[in-house]
């Protein structure tokens, strides 16, 4: 766990004002509460991409609330294609040979 000091020492460009605006928006969900906030690595990874999309590459801050549910929508859609890819893989092997062949098929169309 990260505390917001050292949230705001490896991420430079960031304020309290920013950490505190993306907890207030859900943006960032720290354990804890005000001065004694403890970040994942999840929201430390969070908090830097947030950072880049505002200071760096000039998004409004309506737009980063936009941008972050897609990128939230695409890791969970590759989870959720990881766990596909595991379970197909524990099929018999003539099972995984049809899944194989169907998505040959589906995918000349």
């Amino acid at each position: 766990m990260t505390t917001l000091d050292e949230l705001l020492r490896q991420h430079g460009q960031l304020t309290e004002v920013h950490v505190e605006r993306w907890v207030s928006r859900g943006l960032l969900r720290p354990a804890g509460s005000g001065d004694s906030w403890r970040f994942e690595q999840i929201d430390v990874a969070r908090a830097r991409l947030l950072g880049e999309l505002v200071d760096e590459l000039g998004f409004e801050e309506e737009s980063v609330e936009t941008v972050v549910d897609l990128v939230d929508q695409v890791h969970t859609l590759r989870r959720q294609l990881d766990l596909l890819g595991h379970a197909i893989a524990e099929q018999p092997v003539a099972t995984r040979e049809s899944i194989a062949a169907a998505l040959d098929r589906l995918s000349r169309r």
